[in-house]
């Protein structure tokens, strides 16, 4: 049977090992992190849509409409900064509250961070089993 990225998502969450995932992420574990870029600001002059970042010295034109829409709706967006060896990637999740809204839903976005940087540890590390799951976080 095959297992899907979120079957092992399902498993982490299932068996309370997001704790112990986390963990291995911050400390680089197979050589791939990711974190949540928590003080990025998009903007939108002149129709062009920017993801901006101190502390990561970011200033990225946005490109994928599908991010473009949601900031112009004024969906909350999480961006995501990852490493993998030496390739870099941002990466953005669309909640579904509007950004104004953001502090009344703070505990289902952190959730939703949370699952995500989870989900896309997995994809990058090829973590398609159990097995590989327990070996990831120590079991």
């Amino acid at each position: 049977m095959a297992t899907t990225p979120r079957d092992m998502l399902n498993y982490v969450l299932d068996n309370e090992l997001d704790y112990k995932f986390l963990s291995n992420m911050t400390l680089h574990k197979m050589d791939y992190s990711i974190a949540e870029i928590v003080d990025s600001r998009f903007t939108n002059i002149l129709e062009v849509i920017r993801l901006t970042s101190p502390t990561y010295k970011l200033n990225l034109e946005i490109k994928d409409d599908d991010i473009i829409t949601a900031v112009k709706n004024g969906l909350y967006v999480s961006s995501f900064i990852s490493r993998h060896a030496d390739d870099y990637q941002v990466h953005f999740l669309v909640h579904r509250f509007p950004a104004e809204m953001k502090p009344k839903f703070e505990d289902e976005i952190a959730r939703d961070v949370v699952n995500y940087m989870i989900l896309k540890t997995i994809i990058a590390l090829r973590l398609d089993s159990e097995a590989k799951i327990d070996s990831y976080v120590g079991q």
